[in-house]
């Protein structure tokens, strides 16, 4: 069983976001995937999705690799009918289009949430409340977006740091040519941006306030590859002792390539705040150039 469906917001006169969605059955487990999503007429993905989400406890249990998809999905109260909710709503003055699905594993409850705004930010969010076992934990939700700027596949990933000169780009903004993998370093707002070579647009990725930083478990916050057909496992990417992302990184060219971003937060559980309380991770996508 799966469900799939096609947006057009907010209406066919005038759109601003088109995209398809679909929610699949195991073996495929990688939540909500959208897939040939453009804002404005220009496309930004061929494919975004949540491919992986390990947990890591302080403790006896796990790690464990939790499975999204409509096997575990459930209803919710504002689409009773369906396992995955479309609903628009208007918030701090701008409207937005939200794409959802519930699901629980074991004790933990799991939202995992796409939300397009009118301006064209993209905020991919997941959800998690309860506890499986009584100690302190980290969920590691790892996105993959297989950004098509354009579609041109002439696409560059940069490096912003506050303390980087000017190498053309603008102040602080480094070039990554070759495949590579990154940290956060919230000291110097490090963030990242794919940008298309013809026409300047592009999305700039700011992790979220609660994203953390990496460790041993999940060594890494980004990810930049060359786009291989091989390497979208569809959910089947790692598994719970290690996500298996190093592996690509084998010194592919990237600069003017079609490019994929992998990107992982890390959402810290503490059990003395026990299993009702929901936390969430998540990075926004900002809009660059002429849109």
């Amino acid at each position: 069983m799966s469900e799939a469906g096609h947006v057009v917001w907010p209406g066919a006169a005038n759109p601003l976001w088109v995209f398809d969605w679909r929610l699949a059955d195991a073996p495929d487990e990688e939540g909500i995937v959208i897939l040939a999503a453009a804002y404005r007429g220009h496309r930004v993905f061929s494919k975004a999705s949540l491919p992986s989400l390990r947990v890591q406890y302080h403790g006896p249990c796990g790690p464990f690799k939790d499975p999204l998809n409509y096997n575990n999905a459930h209803p919710a109260t504002r689409c009773p009918r369906s396992r995955v909710c479309v609903y628009s709503y208007t918030g701090a003055g701008r409207r937005a289009l939200s794409v959802e699905s519930y699901h629980t594993i074991g004790a933990y409850r799991l939202t995992h949430r796409w939300t397009f705004w009118e301006h064209g930010v993209v905020m991919p969010r997941l959800f998690s409340a309860g506890l499986q076992c009584h100690f302190d934990h980290r969920h590691h939700a790892y996105w993959r977006f297989d950004f098509d700027i354009d579609n041109s596949r002439r696409d560059l990933l940069l490096e912003y740091n506050n303390y980087a000169a000017h190498e053309g780009w603008g102040a602080g903004w480094h070039p990554f040519r070759t495949e590579t993998k990154r940290v956060r370093n919230p000291p110097s707002r490090r963030s990242w941006a794919v940008l298309d070579r013809d026409s300047g647009r592009g999305y700039h990725l700011l992790p979220g306030a609660n994203d953390g930083v990496a460790n041993a478990f999940s060594s890494s916050d980004l990810w930049l590859l060359r786009y291989r057909a091989s390497e979208d496992r569809y959910g089947r990417q790692g598994g719970a002792f290690a996500d298996g992302l190093d592996a690509y990184v084998n010194g592919g060219n990237t600069d003017g390539q079609d490019v994929v971003v992998w990107y992982c937060g890390h959402l810290f559980h503490r059990v003395h705040e026990g299993g009702d309380d929901w936390h969430s991770v998540g990075p926004d996508l900002v809009p660059l150039g002429p849109w």
